[in-house]
């Protein structure tokens, strides 16, 4: 069986279009607080944009300063791990948010985390000890 070169070259190009579309795909996870301060995180860094007096439900609460770190590859990995874990544990997770929830966005899904759940605080702590 022969092959017209022009089909060759064709599923060529596509297949390399496939691989760097995959390879460009970039991961953000967003996570915000049950306090609203909004955490981005990429395999690179993680940026925390806190709340102020002035947004806080409270008109009491400040996040404290805004702040850029670098992570490493180990890092990111365990906490996409939690995120993950947090996924997958349905248990956690409510139709609304309510003060104290967190929230995990995955594009332009978001999962909404009960106040109580161990995931959503061991979350919290991996997070404050990247920012350190």
């Amino acid at each position: 069986m022969r092959y017209k070169p022009v089909l060759v070259i064709a599923a060529i190009c596509l297949f390399a279009l496939t691989v760097l579309s995959l390879k460009s795909k970039v991961v953000v996870y967003t996570y915000v607080d049950g306090n609203n301060n909004v955490y981005t995180i990429t395999p690179e860094n993680i940026n925390y944009e806190p709340v102020s007096k002035a947004e806080s439900s409270s008109g009491e609460y400040d996040g404290g300063e805004p702040k850029t770190a670098k992570i490493s590859t180990e890092q990111f990995a365990k906490i996409e791990g939690i995120i993950s874990a947090i996924l997958a544990d349905k248990s956690s997770h409510e139709k609304n948010r309510e003060m104290g929830f967190g929230t995990i966005g995955i594009g332009k899904k978001a999962v909404y985390i009960n106040r109580n759940s161990s995931l959503k605080t061991q979350l919290e702590n991996e997070l404050k000890l990247c920012l350190q």
